[in-house]
């Protein structure tokens, strides 16, 4: 069992590591997440009860015939009522089979938009979006909720069928006996009866479960075979190996068409490009004309139509927006490989991170958060090169890695990186940046525009080593031994995952049953118990007072009355397992909406260093599983509980009332009960947790493969088979944990059906022994309870046990509900009113500031002023603190110490969304979320459709927009894939055009615009935003120069602050070290 379920997540990820881009869109397309918390758990249950589909109907055949032997041809009687229940089971399990498809369909949906919203948590925050992201997913939720209604429901018509048809059978199995044959009963027939009846309940309830169980394995199965038939990437777009192709030629493409999707137009056409080995090759062009489709083909990920490609040799890639793991910075950049001390300095020095690493609280050990979300932009693209650069790769792809760096760094990355550590390799360079097209080391530039290629080659004068700085694996050793035992625990980020101790808390149960209605509920469940198990008791009684009856001669009008008043004990019985399984699944329903809405808004709330800290997938974990959990397994065994508490005791009580002497064995035998219970449940409570956590790895992985596996591919097999394994490795750790849960689980059973044993003996003993002082009947009854006691008391503590374990599950999305939300340490002193800001001053006052509790300021006492409608440039090197700026004005964490005021207001003192929706971003990394184009530009329907072509317009993207399907209507693929990167960051800058906010921070938000296009929109930006304060950040100088004045970082603190021309005027700082590198002297002197 447990190999079968490691074998089918392993299946699952070597698909995914297959999975071309394009079936992202596919409508089969399901959530991997949501295959490995629910699908493959279905169809493991399903494999664990396979075998019950033909021990069950011989089971229910050998009762049959055995009821035949005592009650003759009435069993057939009751074998058509068995019949009549298993087709109306099978209506229901239909209904349900149905509904099943349809909740995982919008289980895949909900899981998506978690992933998609708290993956880009960061940008959601920016824009105090987290109200609308949470109707957004509520709305989803609901839809789920609709689905889950009608399959729960149908559930309780399963559950009344497999409740009442034992009911059913015995009363017509004796009216046909009585009323028709003319029979009498006796005490031994009817309780002979009874016992067989019982001995029905069991086959006759699991058959339909089982039957269930199959068929949404089966909807599970087809779910994964959906997903195992979703589009790979196809190996023969890139030829490794053709004897047509000159040595010397290390990537080629011949007359090549391509496209993302074989229903769409090309995106390159009729392209040509021979690389010889060596080479270096530029690649520029304008915003979304095809330089990163280009690098796609010669990675073997768009579809060729027609053509040639062919790459030699082993590959390295560096992605537009680069891919970082949840590991250390070393982690990230060995990508698996053996650590070699020279190689590994050699790298960290060409791609200038020996500073940075310096800075970091644990050196090289100091662990990257979700996406790097604690690097700057330029830290995570030196990261990703580094990575590169360290493969020793033959032909480096690399989209754009200049475009996040000052010009300082670009000169010593072009330098040492580009052509000193690869002044031997082959490399294929996208970029924006004049000077490097214009370098005298390329050999080949290529122009991209509107699909088409135009291609540059010529000879150069010198080898590219002749432009680089050599660089020595023997320079600062020091520093690289230094590098090598920074501490691991100073550069810890993420924290290891919290779990409970000891017993699940009484207020967690508490809450849980507020959630499912209070007490009111819990009242009604009670009642409905009890009436449930006075008809039960009640039929038991009336057969003994039947069977006691004098005479042995056949009355027609008192059998029909004794048979009357049985059949509406029994009806009244089957009524109220119907009124108790829809109470229970309503109550259920409750809960799990309550919970999901508190999950959803406490993590939306929570601060963002919670997410720096907790990876993805742990919240997955909690979305999916836990809430699977909250929806149907507790409500249900919560219902289970009661009749078992109630079946039991009451039983138990007769069977003591009956038999006096039954109570010496009893309190023995239950005292061993509660003691094997309690051994049993606190290991398995345990490892439950355990098997929770070891969980969340499984899915942080997923996540994080499924978003990188363009690059893993990219680095050849050999990469692809170490995710494999490092996914084989968390899969086999959470199996253990499954394996323990296993065991301990069958040691708590095999002691149960030993205790049982000792029931049945001793109630057995007493009957024996007292057979002279009671009537048949009661000797009956008793004798039909002792029968079950033992198996009802073994189910009492099976199911206690399952719900504690199981209320792990709210436990754990009650602590994520309770995070304390952001600004909640802070009381709110002033509302603003709704004119504020009328003006756009902005002050810092000392400000220090830091991402991580207790960590290192990254701002270090930052003070400066900017004056209304101020046009700001913020330059430094990398790392200098530019974008914590940025975090500190939106209080994505609180301050250390200092203040902020905008218009004369701290915004300490004020609701974080009163801030964060009157101030607009352009991030560095813009994110679209799946949805119409019109819903990303207008999230609160707040403009027309004439201002939002106006905006479109000006930033330049208004033709391209036209030009789609539906046009402001079209559907954004998750993450926005279906535009380029500096297409992204040109709808965010609409967006932020729409907003008019008086304080708009654009960061990078031209690094992957080319210049022709940048210089429209900083026309646009001088023009359109005149009544606002700008904060542009940039490591193109370009971007600033027009700026009013231009603020210097260094270290966290402000170095210089003037205009530009005054910055350059003493020939001496900075500011003018980066002019004068960047080559921008002549425009400011």
């Amino acid at each position: 069992m447990f190999r079968m379920a490691v074998s089918l997540r392993a299946l699952l990820f070597e698909k995914t590591m297959r999975r071309s881009i394009q079936s992202r869109s596919d409508d089969k397309a399901v959530d991997i997440a949501n295959i490995y918390t629910s699908d493959i758990q279905r169809i493991i249950q399903c494999a664990n009860q396979i075998n019950a589909l033909w021990i069950l109907p011989i089971q229910i055949g050998v009762v049959v015939y055995m009821l035949y032997n005592v009650l003759g041809l009435a069993a057939f009687a009751g074998l058509v009522v068995i019949a009549l229940s298993m087709l109306v089971a099978f209506f229901f399990t239909k209904k349900t089979n149905g509904s099943y498809k349809d909740l995982m369909n919008h289980k895949d949906e909900r899981m998506k938009r978690v992933k998609e919203v708290f993956g880009a948590i960061q940008i959601v925050k920016f824009n105090a979006w987290e109200g609308k992201f949470e109707q957004k997913l509520l709305a989803v939720r609901e839809l789920e909720l609709s689905a889950l209604s009608r399959f729960v429901y149908a559930m309780c018509g399963t559950i009344f069928v497999m409740w009442a048809s034992p009911l059913f059978v015995s009363t017509v199995s004796f009216a046909v006996y009585t009323l028709v044959m003319d029979q009498v009963l006796t005490a031994a027939k009817v309780f002979t009866a009874i016992a067989l009846f019982n001995s029905l309940r069991d086959p006759l309830r699991d058959f339909p479960s089982v039957i269930q169980q199959c068929l949404q394995s089966k909807i599970s199965l087809d779910r994964m075979s959906n997903y195992l038939a979703l589009h790979e990437v196809d190996p023969s777009n890139v030829s490794r190996d053709d004897q047509s192709v000159p040595t010397n030629v290390a990537a080629l493409i011949e007359q090549g068409t391509f496209t993302w999707n074989a229903d769409a137009s090309p995106v390159l056409s009729d392209a040509n490009l021979t690389v010889k080995k060596g080479d270096f090759v530029v690649v520029h062009g304008s915003v979304g004309s095809g330089k990163s489709s280009l690098c796609s083909a010669l990675l073997g990920e768009l579809e060729k139509i027609d053509g040639k490609v062919f790459v030699s040799g082993k590959v390295a890639y560096y992605s537009q927006q680069p891919w970082i793991q949840n590991m250390t910075v070393r982690e990230n950049i060995l990508f698996g490989q053996t650590f070699d001390s020279g190689k590994y300095h050699t790298v960290l020095d060409a791609c200038g991170l020996l500073p940075d690493l310096e800075q970091f609280p644990g050196g090289d050990a100091t662990e990257i958060g979700q996406k790097g979300i604690n690097l700057s932009g330029g830290q995570k693209a030196r990261v990703s090169l580094a990575r590169a650069c360290y493969s020793d790769a033959d032909v480096f792809i690399l989209d754009s890695p200049l475009a996040a760096v000052d010009a300082v760094v670009q000169s010593e990355i072009f330098s040492k990186c580009i052509c000193g550590l690869l002044a031997e390799k082959t490399v294929v360079l996208v970029t924006h940046n004049p000077d490097v097209i214009a370098s005298e080391a390329v050999n080949c530039k290529v122009l991209v525009s509107e699909g088409q290629m135009w291609t540059e080659r010529r000879e150069v004068r010198h080898p590219r080593r002749h432009f680089g700085t050599k660089t020595s694996p023997l320079s600062g050793n020091a520093e690289a031994t230094a590098l090598v035992e920074s501490s691991k625990i100073a550069g810890k980020l993420v924290d290891d995952e919290e779990r409970e101790e000891g017993r699940v808390s009484a207020a967690v149960f508490r809450r849980y049953f507020n959630a499912m209605g209070g007490l009111k509920v819990l009242l009604l469940l009670i009642v409905i118990q009890s009436l449930w198990q006075g008809c039960q008791i009640g039929s038991d009684l009336w057969l003994s007072h039947w069977t006691g009856q004098k005479g042995n001669t056949f009355d027609a009008s008192r059998t029909q009355y004794n048979m009357t008043v049985y059949a509406l004990l029994g009806g009244g019985s089957a009524l109220m397992v119907l009124a108790r399984a829809v109470t229970v699944a309503t109550a259920g329903l409750r809960a799990s909406r309550d919970l999901f809405v508190r999950l959803t808004h406490g993590l939306l709330h929570a601060p963002l260093r919670f997410f720096d800290a907790n990876p993805i997938g742990r919240i997955v974990n909690r979305f999916g599983g836990d809430i699977t959990y909250v929806e149907i397994d507790i409500p249900f065994d919560i219902g289970s509980l009661l009749v078992s508490v109630f079946f039991t005791f009451c039983q138990l009580a007769t069977a003591i009332y009956i038999v006096q002497i039954l109570i010496v064995f009893i309190i023995p035998l239950g005292y061993l009960y509660i003691k094997f219970a309690k051994f049993y449940i606190m290991p398995s409570r345990e490892i439950s947790r355990l098997l929770k956590v070891a969980s969340s790895p499984v899915l942080s992985h997923i996540s994080q493969s499924e978003e990188g596996v363009t690059t893993i591919r990219a680095f050849g097999s050999d990469c692809v088979d170490q995710a494999i394994a490092e996914n084989f490795w968390r899969n086999d750790v959470n199996a253990r944990a499954w394996f323990c849960d296993f065991v301990v689980l069958t040691w708590f059973q095999l002691r149960m059906e030993l205790i049982g044993c000792g029931v049945v003996m001793a109630v057995v003993s007493c009957l024996v022994y007292l057979h002279e002082f009671l009537s048949p009947g009661l000797v009956g009854v008793a004798f039909t309870y002792a029968l079950s006691i033992d198996s009802r008391l073994a189910r009492i503590v099976r199911i206690w046990s399952w719900l504690e374990i199981e209320m792990v599950s709210p436990e754990r999305i009650m602590t994520y509900a309770s995070i304390p939300p952001e600004g909640s340490k802070r009381p709110l002193v002033i509302q603003p009113d709704a004119s504020w800001p009328r003006s756009s001053t902005l002050q810092f006052q000392d400000v220090v500031f830091n991402y991580k509790q207790g960590g290192e300021p990254v701002l270090k006492g930052l003070s400066f002023n900017i004056h209304n409608n101020e046009k700001i440039g913020i330059v430094g090197r990398t790392g200098a603190g530019k974008s914590s700026l940025t975090m500190a004005l939106f209080r994505i964490n609180e301050l250390v110490s200092g203040r902020i005021l905008i218009d004369g207001v701290d915004i300490a003192t004020m609701p974080l969304r009163t801030l964060r929706s009157s101030l607009s971003i352009i991030p560095q990394s813009p994110v679209l979320f799946k949805g119409t184009l019109r819903a990303y530009m207008d999230p609160f329907d707040e403009f027309t459709d004439a201002e939002i072509w106006s905006a479109l317009e000006k930033v330049d993207m208004k033709a391209q927009v036209s030009a789609l399907e539906g046009q402001l209507t079209y559907e954004l693929s998750e993450n926005g894939e279906n535009f380029s990167v500096g297409e992204r960051q040109m709808l965010c800058m609409a967006r932020a055009l729409l907003t008019r906010s008086r304080i708009v921070v654009m960061d990078e938000a031209t690094a992957s615009i080319d210049h022709a296009t940048e210089k429209k929109l900083q026309r646009m930006i001088n023009e359109d935003f005149r009544d606002a304060t700008v904060l542009t950040i940039a490591h193109r100088l370009g971007t600033v120069l027009d700026s009013d004045r231009i603020m210097v970082l260094s270290d966290g603190r402000v170095v210089e602050f003037d205009s530009p021309r005054e910055l350059v005027k003493d020939g001496s700082g900075v500011f003018y070290e980066l002019a004068k590198e960047g080559g921008y002297l002549d425009q400011l002197q």
